[in-house]
């Protein structure tokens, strides 16, 4: 089954990395511009068919009015295996980095993630099937074409996928607002799966428990809790920190 996706950096990238499983790019009539001659150019070095739609049909394809005046339709998502997300972080040059999502609702939320985990380097982001979104052609626009580049793999059961990553001696944390432990003073350069949890319940207690620790971003205001999306972002890139600075600049390891 074929699925769409529209935005000028999600069909740009979806065209890089894997043109063969683009069916059709679809322009808006008239929209000219360096983007989309560059866009036009890698279609037709890739044999793809482009057609033009006036702006009021395009919005009714790709059913919104953001869509910058670009669609394309794909081959279905191509979700990838856990056991490949592991394998790709052990051949790596760098420690094993993966992000698992505990039951993200807003596709807006789960695309920033998936950009932050990309631009933070992640060798994959895991998110289960029920209660969660799936990668829709709104997660495709928000991720900015991240979606296209990342591997994320789709699993019945993030509890017993903690369990799979601990055999690996992967670390497992869980990023909580009520945790004790400050992400500043614990050491994160390991291999290690970060966990976010859901918009409103946070990291569900089956999940929280198989967590090897958990943590929680400081704040200096009078609000105590950051959105899924920008959570994520911070314990990224604090993990990505601490791999870049001085070896000799000690953080705290957990226990066990």
């Amino acid at each position: 089954m074929s699925r769409i996706i529209y935005g000028i950096n999600p069909v740009r990238e979806a065209l890089k990395a894997n043109p063969g499983d683009i069916e059709r790019v679809i322009l808006a009539e008239g929209r000219v511009d360096r983007n989309i001659e560059e866009i036009i150019k890698t279609a037709r070095s890739n044999d793809i068919r482009i057609e033009r739609l006036s702006r009021r049909g395009l919005e009714r394809v790709a059913g919104t009015h953001k869509h910058q005046g670009i669609a394309a339709f794909m081959a279905e998502f191509g979700y990838s295996d856990l056991e490949d997300i592991i394998a790709a972080g052990r051949r790596s040059q760098e420690k094993v980095f993966i992000l698992l999502l505990d039951g993200i609702q807003d596709p807006q939320n789960l695309g920033s993630l998936i950009r932050s985990a990309n631009a933070a380097g992640v060798n994959g982001v895991i998110i289960p099937t029920k209660r969660a979104t799936a990668i829709t052609p709104t997660v495709v626009k928000t991720s900015a074409g991240a979606t296209e580049l990342t591997p994320i793999s789709r699993v019945t059961n993030i509890a017993s996928t903690i369990e799979r990553l601990k055999e690996d001696n992967i670390w497992v944390v869980g990023v909580e607002a009520d945790s004790t432990e400050n992400i500043y003073c614990v050491d994160l350069d390991r291999d290690i799966a970060i966990v976010i949890g859901s918009e409103g319940k946070g990291i569900r207690r089956l999940v929280k428990e198989r967590c090897d620790i958990c943590v929680s971003i400081p704040m200096a205001g009078r609000i105590t809790s950051l959105n899924a999306s920008v959570a994520g972002g911070v314990a990224l890139f604090e993990c990505l920190r601490q791999r870049k600075m001085s070896p000799h600049l000690a953080r705290k390891r957990p226990a066990g």
